[in-house]
């Protein structure tokens, strides 16, 4: 197990000296640090303070379970333990840039709310096969994706943040196969609200109507995904049928930071 150790004084954990605060998650503060012997950068995420013995034991089983977790788009926990006042601590590499962390979404905002379809399904192909990857490891144990539990690398890779670890906190560990289904759906939410600026709500234009020149099988892939009755039912299906998003006609390209980031997303290799 590796674990580190904290004292509520000194401002580290472990070897890691915190940097500063960065914008917190839902579910913990997050804070940019330095490890001491090799200088390198990671992010520690601070808990709430747990009392009890039984909700430590929960924390560490939790970690445990979600450190076995490796591909290339799910985040890694590096160190795990608890400070001297109770609080769990989670180490993670940091993948952000000199002004933060960068999610999906705060990414989306830069280019304006929306992606172009191009964009749209490389993210897309990064959720899902991250996905993919937990679902055949633990099995299906986080619940709906979300676009802010989403971080972009500097070289265009998106992550899952801390896949299944908060819902095996409160002690729920064993995978339920119906969230698949709901966390799949929950990406071809992000997809369409990625496209159209607009979430997936009804009653929903068609990305068609919104989005010039697109891809007729946008609409499809999303119309399917979204279905209450016959939605994917796995990342694998939702994958397989994946639209092709060369766009139509040559889209401006960015200026600026966010086209250094979008420069740089590219097709993973998709192994079966």
């Amino acid at each position: 197990m590796s674990t580190q150790s904290v004292t509520s004084e000194a401002p580290s954990f472990g070897r890691f000296r915190l940097v500063r605060p960065l914008s917190p998650a839902s579910y913990a503060e997050r804070w940019l640090s330095l490890h001491e012997d090799d200088h390198t950068s990671h992010v520690v995420y601070r808990f709430g303070a747990i009392s009890d013995k039984a909700g430590q034991r929960r924390f560490l089983s939790a970690t445990e379970r979600a450190e076995s977790l490796r591909d290339h788009h799910l985040l890694e926990i590096q160190y795990f333990s608890f400070d001297a006042v109770g609080r769990p601590c989670v180490v993670t590499p940091y993948l952000g840039n000199h002004d933060g962390l960068v999610s999906l979404r705060s990414l989306a905002e830069m280019k304006g709310g929306r992606l172009s379809p191009l964009e749209t399904e490389r993210a897309v192909v990064h959720v899902l096969e991250g996905l993919r990857a937990a679902h055949r490891s633990i099995g299906p144990s986080h619940g709906p994706v979300r676009m802010d539990g989403l971080l972009v690398d500097r070289h265009g890779r998106v992550w899952i943040e801390l896949y299944g670890l908060r819902r095996a906190m409160r002690g729920m560990t064993d995978p339920v196969p119906e969230l698949a289904q709901d966390e799949v759906r929950s990406v071809v939410e992000i997809a369409y609200e990625l496209l159209t600026g607009l979430p997936a709500e009804e009653p929903r234009i068609s990305a068609g109507r919104l989005v010039k020149k697109i891809d007729p099988a946008w609409d499809d892939w999303l119309d399917r995904g979204l279905s209450g009755f016959d939605g994917f039912q796995t990342a694998d299906e939702a994958l397989s049928v994946l639209p092709s998003a060369e766009p139509v006609i040559r889209e401006p390209k960015p200026t600026g930071p966010v086209r250094s980031l979008f420069s740089r997303f590219r097709w993973p290799t998709r192994t079966g």
